[in-house]
């Protein structure tokens, strides 16, 4: 038989348990009085006494047959082989025990058979033993078997400069599996070493010539290889991926050789060569060099993706390198990603950043530095033009949060699962909490302007080398332009220039950006007069002005804004133009424009240009149209209720609105989900033109104003029944529109006439069956007294109410039925109330009722109730 490779053997001789029966009887010694012994023999490797060949692998030996002689009689006798396994066969084999009398025997000749009977191994005298009665001899065997041990192979690196990298380049973690080609220096036999399964590991490097701490990674292997006794050089490696994907044939450049002894074992590294040249390499050197003029080692990490203090470490491996807080690779090691908006960095941006060819998003700060919101989902990777439209929209929602609507029209609609932006707030916060937040100047989500977390003070030309680059952020820096090379970055979709005060002129690369989609250059006041106009004006002009979808402008300087340039920007779904000192709009965006969200709120405008046709811009898509805080006298009449499409919200809160523009004379009305005129002080009475106009609109929010009255046929029309609440909180009236009636107004859910003048309980709305939520909280009259001291007798009876708000009004004694399904009750700041709760006890026991009260009021029937 012919085997591979030189194992040692380990062979046990076994006893002889009969005695030869071929002899006659009557020729035969009589041993029946003599006693007994066992004999067992041991077969060895004759490599591991002597140099030796014959049998591949000692486990391949299956029955020995051992001739003996006592005195002139011969034995032959088959016994069986055996050991604990494979590898430990090498180490020597056991026969099983033979029995014989006691006494001196020789070895004659053994034969050795494989696991099929076949002959493998002959062998002539082996020496003489005893036999003691009673006791078990052993006697070594030796068989010539080649001479074996066990190696264990890893791979290291071996980094080479000036040479050509592989043709497909590979990181070392790629690598899954390796072959090797071995040579043995003797004889010049080579060896192949199959489907070697590797693991990537990161570890310390415990050499000398490394400073502490230094990291570096290999690749081990579990197997271990069983090769003939020898010397042996690696002559070249295979690798693979964990596809099975070639990824280098190659030899080690550096002599990769070693000993192997009969039974012993080696550990073999195997030097992987990585190029220096490899694109990857060459981008973590990069790295390193922009680190270095950005005041690396000073860089503090203060923020949320990674541990207060974090910076990029440079004290291991290069091909480590990449593995920095803030960088993403692609499968391949390129680098994909940079984010160093948190780390404090300052200084010049190195030219070596023109290497990073295969860089996707860059970020040298953004508008959520300080990470002031928890959750930015612009900053998310977006797989689609439409999935980063929508996240935009998410951030422009949490900038802008729509204005709520009261407590009670928000209980009202959440109870009949509606779900609408004017009353998400709800979720997280109370009314006294979203009343501060509306009335506050200042948005949590802001950044402070003119407050700089960084002191980039220049980009380089290079920069434009980054073909693939398509989300570039710059924000609260030092610098001051963009270099023209910027107008190479042919796959740029999105550009932030933030809060950046130094930069006072509009650069004139952004009109040169061949595919950009979203700009952002908000929170830049310092920007001179005509600067922000200019942006527009480059945007329209580009090459990008029938791609450009998202605008942030807010928090600016601009006084004009150029509807004509903005006209041809065909694809504008997001406009945030709020917090500018816009007087102007030059004229009308046209029937071609129609955003999705459209924030010009802060501003001075009074009026929207419109073409013959009046129309500002195509409403179609308009989910949000907000205005508020302007100068608008009129509500303007740009919309139409005979659109087929429903606006979400349209928001002119805090202006100075009065009425609406061509009211009673051909007023073309809305549709609408939301229509929002708080806090506009100059309107006293509730518009009829809506109804008149067949407006559909289905929540009415007019808190704040000065309503004293209603316009007759407020109510009346046959898109009427469309409004679902009425928010007419904080006004001055004194009576409600008989035509708040069931007929009118069937799906009224929710009304809120809290902080009015209302001397007497008003009952009309309680006419709509359908009415869940009624809100009449503190009702004082012009000279603030309480004015409203009569309880509600008999609302009992309406079956569908399921809250009512009557806090803070002068109600006495009530002497009615408290129903269980009017579970939310508000009877708080009624300094004078006698208040029966027999009937809702034990509802509020059970804590299914909601009964808002004061400790000192007095509530009587009912122990569960907490009181002074």
């Amino acid at each position: 038989m012919v085997f591979s490779k030189i194992f040692k053997s380990a062979f046990l001789t076994v006893v002889v348990a009969a005695l030869s029966i071929s002899c006659a009887r009557e020729q035969a010694p009589d041993f029946r009085d003599s006693g007994y012994g066992y004999i067992q023999s041991k077969v060895y490797k004759e490599a591991s006494y002597t140099k030796a060949s014959g049998l591949d692998y000692l486990a391949d030996a299956s029955k020995v047959m051992v001739m003996l002689k006592y005195d002139d009689v011969q034995i032959s006798q088959t016994l069986t082989l055996s050991s604990s396994g494979n590898e430990a066969a090498e180490y020597g084999v056991r026969s099983s025990k033979l029995k014989l009398l006691a006494g001196h025997y020789s070895v004659m000749a053994y034969t050795i058979f494989d696991k099929l009977d076949e002959e493998v191994y002959k062998g002539g005298a082996m020496g003489e033993f005893d036999v003691v009665e009673g006791g078990l001899t052993v006697h070594d065997l030796l068989a010539e078997v080649t001479p074996r041990g066990k190696v264990r192979f890893s791979f290291s690196k071996y980094f080479q400069s000036g040479t050509k990298a592989a043709s497909r380049e590979y990181t070392f973690d790629e690598i899954a599996k390796a072959d090797l080609s071995l040579k043995n220096s003797a004889t010049g036999v080579r060896t192949a070493v199959k489907g070697l399964k590797t693991k990537f590991s990161t570890h310390f490097y415990d050499k000398d010539e490394v400073e502490d701490g230094y990291q570096t990674s290999s690749l081990s292997c579990d197997s271990l290889v069983s090769l003939r006794a020898g010397s042996y050089v690696v002559e070249n490696y295979t690798l693979y991926d964990s596809d099975g994907k070639l990824l280098e044939l190659a030899s080690p450049l550096q002599e990769c050789a070693f000993e192997l002894a009969d039974n012993g074992s080696a550990e073999v590294e195997v030097p992987v060569t990585l190029n220096e040249a490899a694109e990857y390499l060459k981008d973590y050197l990069a790295l390193k060099a922009i680190w270095e003029s950005l005041d690396g080692p000073s860089w503090y990490y203060f923020g949320e993706d990674w541990p207060d203090g974090s910076n990029w470490d440079f004290n291991k491996s290069p091909d480590l390198w990449g593995d920095q807080p803030g960088v993403q690779l692609h499968g391949n090691g390129r680098v994909a990603l940079i984010n160093i908006s948190d780390f404090g960095f300052r200084g010049d941006l190195s030219p070596e950043i023109g290497q990073l060819t295969e860089l996707v998003e860059l970020y040298l700060g953004s508008h959520n530095d300080l990470n002031l919101v928890e959750y930015d989902p612009t900053m998310e990777r977006s797989a689609s033009k439409a999935e980063r439209f929508e996240r935009h929209k998410e951030l422009l929602s949490m900038l802008h949060p729509a204005r709520q609507l009261s407590e009670p029209v928000a209980r009202a609609l959440k109870e009949h699962s509606i779900s609408i932006p004017e009353i998400a707030l709800y979720d997280r916060y109370n009314e006294a909490q979203i009343l501060e937040m509306e009335n506050a100047s200042v948005s949590p989500l802001d950044i402070t302007i003119g407050k700089k977390c960084n002191g980039l003070k220049s980009i380089p030309e290079e920069i434009g080398k980054l073909k693939k680059l398509e989300r570039l952020y710059i924000a609260n820096g030092e610098i001051e332009t963009l270099p023209a090379g910027m107008a190479e970055l042919e796959s740029l979709l999105e550009l932030e220039i933030y809060n950046c005060p130094m930069m006072k002129y509009c650069p004139e690369v952004i009109g040169q950006l061949p595919k950009l989609e979203v700009l952002n250059m908000g929170s830049n006041p310092q920007m001179l007069d005509g600067q922000p106009e200019k942006v527009i004006e480059l945007l329209s002009k580009g090459p990008a002005a029938e791609l450009i979808q998202i605008i942030y402008l807010n928090k600016g300087n601009m006084q004009v804004l150029d509807g004509e340039a903005i006209s041809r920007m065909k694809k504008i779904g997001l406009l945030d133009l709020s917090d500018n000192r816009i007087e102007t709009i030059t004229a009308p965006f046209g029937a071609e424009v129609g955003p999705v969200q459209l924030y010009l709120g802060n501003n001075r405008l009074s009026s929207f240009p419109v073409d013959e046709n009046g129309i500002f811009c195509r409403m179609d898509d308009i989910e949000t149209f907000s205005v508020t805080n302007n100068l608008f006298t009129e509500l303007p009449d740009i919309f139409s209720a005979k659109s087929i499409f429903i606006m979400g919200s349209v928001d002119f809160s805090f202006n100075h609105i009065s009425g609406v523009q061509n009211a009673g004379n051909g007023y073309k009305g809305l549709n609408v989900t939301t229509l929002t005129l708080n806090n506009n002080a100059e309107l006293t009475e509730f518009p009829a033109c809506f109804a008149q106009s067949g407006s559909i609109i289905s929540n009415y929010a007019l808190r704040g104003c000065s309503l004293e009255s209603f316009e007759k046929g407020a109510f009346v029309g046959d898109k009427v029944v469309n409004i679902q609440s009425l928010d007419l909180s904080y006004n001055h009236l004194t009576s409600v529109s008989d035509e708040l009636i069931a007929t009118n107004v069937p799906y009224l859910y929710g009304v809120d006439l809290s902080y009015n003048r209302l001397p007497k309980f008003p009952f009309g709305p309680l006419d709509c069956a359908n009415l869940t939520v009624y809100g009449v909280r503190a009702q004082r009259d012009a000279e603030g007294n309480r004015c409203l001291s009569e309880w509600p007798t008999g609302i009992y009876k309406h079956k569908g109410l399921r809250g009512l708000y009557l806090g803070s009004n002068d109600l006495g004694k009530v002497d009615d039925t408290i129903s269980t399904l009017i579970y939310f009750l508000d009877i708080s700041d009624n300094p004078n109330i006698v208040f029966d709760a027999s009937d809702i006890c034990a509802a509020y026991a059970n804590r299914v009722y909601y009964l808002i009260y004061d400790k000192s009021q007095e509530i009587r029937n009912c122990e569960y109730i907490e009181l002074d």
